[in-house]
């Protein structure tokens, strides 16, 4: 069955309790590495150019040509739509949001995704992408992926948006640079979720800094353990490959079956020429937005 049928908005499961299901989420943000394509015109435009750039690649169906490209051939068996929900949504990193494909997966019960599709997944995308990272975070597995991760989650009432999302982590940066400009500060939304994982401070000083500012956006703060502000632990890993060296994607494309390569390489080469025609519309208007500049052709036939 094909994958386009993708479901348009990601939501972080939770319990009544407030406490987090068995879930795996992901996060790979679609503008290319400037090491493959300078994207600095784009990169520098607001958030609301660089979210439509982002929306009308979602519409175009990338991502789920990339999974539909890894199930026909065998690639992945447990990734389907029942399972696995799509949505363009908001990453942070040192101080800086940019839109991002979020993706929530569920990983127990009886129409469970493997950790192993999860993995060639978020490869894939990186891959097509031409990303320097992806990221992958078991909820409740510290043993699964790389590495053990603390982290929190700010709860809004409703899926916020990209925008509303930035501003929850400028007020994070305000009450605590440390959690905010730093390489290892960063966030990823998920539906009305927002998703930390603990910068390199203390955990006092990671979970004053983020009560503060889920009391001052008025966000619910989770978790909260005997009535005291805690952290969750999970798995979490950051796929990735190095442009500058391995110009190919050599570090992702070994933990690819190499029957999907071609298939993938495809829509790659479809990913480079939309980034090259918005960068060429922005050259056009002075790297200044103008509301033709996202409007590229879907079709992934044509050749860079």
């Amino acid at each position: 069955m094909k994958f386009t049928a993708y479901v348009l908005a990601a939501v972080l499961f939770l319990s009544p309790g407030g406490a987090l299901r068995a879930n795996t989420y992901g996060s790979v943000e679609p503008l290319a590495n400037p090491a493959v394509i300078d994207t600095t015109p784009l990169s520098e435009q607001p958030l609301r150019v660089r979210e439509a750039f982002a929306t009308r690649l979602f519409q175009c169906g990338i991502v789920g040509q990339v999974v539909d490209a890894l199930s026909e051939i065998g690639a992945i068996t447990t990734i389907n739509n029942l399972n696995t929900q799509f949505s363009v949504g908001a990453g942070g990193f040192a101080g800086r949001t940019n839109p991002s494909f979020v993706y929530t997966v569920i990983d127990n019960g009886p129409n469970a995704a493997s950790a192993g599709d999860i993995r060639i997944l978020t490869d894939s995308l990186g891959y097509v992408m031409s990303q320097a990272s992806g990221f992958l975070l078991d909820a409740d597995d510290p043993g699964n992926y790389d590495f053990p991760a603390q982290y929190v989650v700010l709860n809004f009432r409703n899926p916020p948006s990209i925008a509303r999302s930035a501003a929850l982590f400028r007020t994070v940066g305000r009450i605590d640079p440390d959690l905010f400009s730093t390489d290892t500060s960063g966030y990823t939304q998920f539906g009305r979720a927002y998703l930390s994982l603990q910068s390199a401070v203390s955990d006092e000083k990671f979970i004053a800094g983020y009560v503060q500012a889920a009391l001052e956006f008025n966000v619910e703060y989770t978790p909260v353990v005997g009535g005291a502000p805690s952290l969750f632990l999970g798995g979490a890993a950051f796929p990735g490959n190095d442009w500058t060296v391995d110009t190919r994607g050599e570090g992702y494309l070994p933990r690819i079956p190499p029957p999907s390569h071609p298939a993938l390489g495809k829509i790659r080469a479809f990913h480079l020429r939309a980034t090259r025609d918005v960068l060429r519309r922005l050259g056009q208007h002075g790297n200044r937005w103008h509301g033709d500049v996202v409007s590229f052709s879907c079709d992934n036939s044509q050749r860079t």
